[in-house]
């Protein structure tokens, strides 16, 4: 497993981290969530070794992470970095070659991510590509020498819709084959969506950390969901229920926080008595929700 103990790291008089413990299992996938500014970056630099803490210690299998060979990593980093005048197949020779891989095992996996992420955009120059295949290549140059531990730092921003799904299916394929994977996003859809475990830091401290469903349950609060098969059923069921009036309406359904005053069985009652419902349940807030009660509204990326 990965482990961080009491790690703090400071820039001048900047605090970026403070008295950080975490811990990440061998075999999850592991989100980092936070404002910009948070820390978030600075502790997978210092998991990297690429920053030394100030205080504390973060080790990998038992082992601090400075004694651990660089090929067990691999790191995309948010400010991505590679060689312009290179083409792809000598950029992703020179990042493997960099971790000790070379030979036809190596070929003949380039060979197959580059069939399923560039097409025939792998013989250009890296100059040459758009924005969304340089990301890809970087992804590329993480994961080729197959390591233990993937750190990624927003991977899937500047990414169309369609590369973000590809993005997401090889982060389940490498998890499947026994990669622990650690990454940070704003998007807590991406989030809540691939992560089994997740931390909340906020200006540099761990504000929430757990399993995804002990994060979402960390407010205590309980939400009605509730979806009408005829959404325009929802204008009388509120009629009906006047409590419902400050509920949240939007893509044929409404949500209401639960509250003495909001029985979900008298709810369900009465939208049945309306006319047929889709979907009902009682669960925690969104991860959304629950970014929000914690930052703040203003801390949430575009």
């Amino acid at each position: 497993m990965l482990e961080l103990r009491g790690v703090a790291k400071r820039f001048g008089p900047v605090r970026a981290v403070e008295d950080v413990d975490l811990t990440v299992e061998e075999g999850s996938i592991f989100g980092l969530i936070g404002p910009n500014g948070a820390g978030k970056t600075t502790s997978m630099r210092m998991i990297l070794n690429i920053l030394e803490p100030d205080a504390g210690q973060i080790s990998w299998q038992g082992r601090p992470v400075r004694a651990v060979a660089a090929r067990e990593f691999g790191y995309l980093p948010e400010e991505r970095g590679l060689y312009p005048r290179m083409s792809v197949r000598d950029e992703l020779r020179f990042f493997a070659a960099l971790r000790g891989v070379s030979g036809p095992q190596l070929e003949h996996e380039m060979d197959g991510w580059l069939d399923r992420f560039m097409g025939d955009q792998a013989g250009k120059k890296v100059e040459d590509l758009s924005k969304g295949n340089s990301q890809k290549v970087q992804f590329l140059a993480a994961i080729l020498h197959r390591p233990r531990l993937l750190i990624l730092d927003e991977p899937f921003g500047g990414l169309d819709p369609v590369n973000v799904q590809a993005l997401k299916e090889a982060v389940r394929e490498l998890n499947a084959q026994g990669t622990t994977i650690l990454f940070s996003s704003h998007r807590m859809d991406h989030v809540e969506e691939l992560c089994t475990h997740l931390a909340l830091i906020d200006r540099g401290r761990v504000r929430l950390n757990g399993s995804l469903e002990e994060v979402r349950g960390s407010s205590g609060r309980r939400y009605l969901r509730l979806t009408m098969q005829d959404p325009g059923d929802l204008d009388a069921l509120l009629q009906r229920l006047p409590q419902l009036q400050g509920a949240s309406l939007a893509g044929g359904g409404l949500e209401a926080e639960v509250d003495a005053r909001l029985d979900p069985q008298v709810v369900l009652q009465e939208a049945l008595a309306v006319g047929p419902v889709r979907r009902f349940e009682v669960a925690p807030p969104s991860l959304e929700q629950v970014y929000l009660e914690q930052v703040g509204k203003e801390a949430v990326a575009p």
